[in-house]
């Protein structure tokens, strides 16, 4: 190692793991690290997902890529597929009960000081207008398909005065939007008063500073919607009308099966109360394809509930058979070619519904914020997630009214 090593990253998975390791990357550059593109690094610090086999399948292929390309290279491995990966593989492993010692074991391995220095310490550059706030870890649900609780522990929540002073820092910072996260961010609970996920959310809308809020995942009818859903629409673009929704399946068979706690006469009267507080709020979701036991009528009443509501986004994930798992030992696993043929079915049916949602917002003003300048024209974000195209250039995280003038492949155009 050089006196300042070339750190690299790689990061697969949620919100969550994409703030942890912005936060490591933010301690190493401090401590003096160079942060490089992988194939220039001496080290790379992989934080790892393992919500899919795919994903951990992608991860080891990286490792083991790297490895072979950079022989003496040091290898960090951390996340949810830390203890699933194989042995050997990394220098040091530190799966998520280890991950508060993170910053001074990788330090300890790289020669970097632990301590941060008292003064002139470098501050990692911004390049962004966006910045995370986590408020929570860990879910004690044990959905029968998801590997996460088991790596991730039990819920825990950041103090309420902790991530309200943190919010408050990011917007002096000049961050224009903060995206507050959590392994299951509905399970949020202040540790000092009990306080949940709305009561924080009212105290969030009076944090100084200026810029808005934006929900990561919110795991429906887990804590009360419709108050989260009435804050939004009175806060006055202070919180982002944009949610992002891990519904999962249209069958109540299904979400039985899986250990969802709601049915989808629940789900549908959680989604009306949705559109009509928000009636062009952004609008996003989950759903699970290939489930064992899953039946083409299952599948069906899937794609109808996607189709009946205003979904302006989709992740559609096959089902991934994950060891541990109740799912993992259901009788009645679907082979592959059908769970990738109804994944591809389901994600039709997202795309037809995502243009049906997008034309709602046609000679409707949002509020974008520009986060890059390419050849000839700007891109943003509005509230409501939606990619939006400028046609000429605009100042970088200063908000501008957006009339939505076209749709194109990519997102929404200006009216010009």
């Amino acid at each position: 190692m050089t006196d300042a090593p070339r750190v690299a990253f790689a990061v697969y998975g949620c919100r969550l793991n994409q703030a942890e390791a912005e936060g490591w990357r933010t301690a190493l550059i401090r401590r003096g690290a160079n942060l490089v593109e992988p194939e220039g690094a001496e080290a790379l610090c992989l934080h790892s997902c393992a919500v899919t086999a795919a994903a951990a399948r992608e991860a080891l292929r990286f490792l083991r890529a790297w490895r072979a390309a950079h022989p003496h290279g040091r290898i960090v491995v951390s996340g949810c597929a830390a203890a699933l990966l194989p042995p050997g593989l990394a220098d040091l492993t530190l799966p998520h009960a280890e991950k508060a010692r993170w910053v001074g074991a990788v330090c300890d391995l790289l020669g970097l000081p632990a301590a941060l220095p008292a003064a002139g310490a470098a501050e990692p550059p911004r390049h962004r207008t966006r910045a995370a706030l986590i408020a929570q870890d860990g879910c004690d649900r044990f959905c029968a398909y998801c590997i996460v609780p088991h790596m991730r522990g039990a819920p825990t929540s950041v103090p309420m005065a902790d991530l309200l002073r943190a919010a408050a820092d990011r917007f002096a910072k000049g961050f224009r939007e903060i995206v507050l996260t959590g392994c299951n961010l509905a399970l949020y609970r202040d540790p000092a008063t009990g306080a949940g996920l709305p009561e924080f959310l009212a105290r969030l809308c009076d944090v100084p500073g200026e810029g808005r809020i934006r929900l990561g995942s919110l795991e429906p009818c887990v804590t009360d919607d419709r108050a989260i859903f009435r804050l939004i629409a009175r806060s006055g673009g202070r919180l982002c009308a944009f949610l992002h929704l891990p519904i999962q399946s249209g069958s109540d068979a299904l979400l039985a099966r899986m250990g969802r706690p709601y049915d989808t006469a629940r789900i549908r009267a959680t989604l009306d109360a949705l559109c009509e507080a928000l009636p062009f709020c952004g609008l996003g979701a989950d759903w699970i394809a290939g489930l064992p036991g899953e039946t083409e009528a299952d599948a069906e009443a899937t794609r109808r509930l996607l189709a009946e509501y205003p979904f302006t986004g989709a992740h559609v994930f096959p089902y991934s058979r994950r060891p541990g798992t109740p799912a993992a030992d259901f009788p009645d696993q679907l082979p592959s070619e059908r769970i990738a043929a109804r994944a591809a079915a389901l994600r039709a049916v997202a795309a037809e519904t995502r243009q049906r949602a997008l034309r709602r917002f046609l000679g409707h003003t949002l509020t974008v914020i520009p986060e890059r300048t390419r050849t000839g024209h700007c891109e943003g974000w509005s509230a409501e997630y939606l990619r939006c195209r400028l046609a000429s250039p605009a100042p970088r995280g200063v908000p501008i009214p957006f009339v939505v003038g076209a749709i194109s492949p990519s997102g929404l155009l200006m009216q010009t």
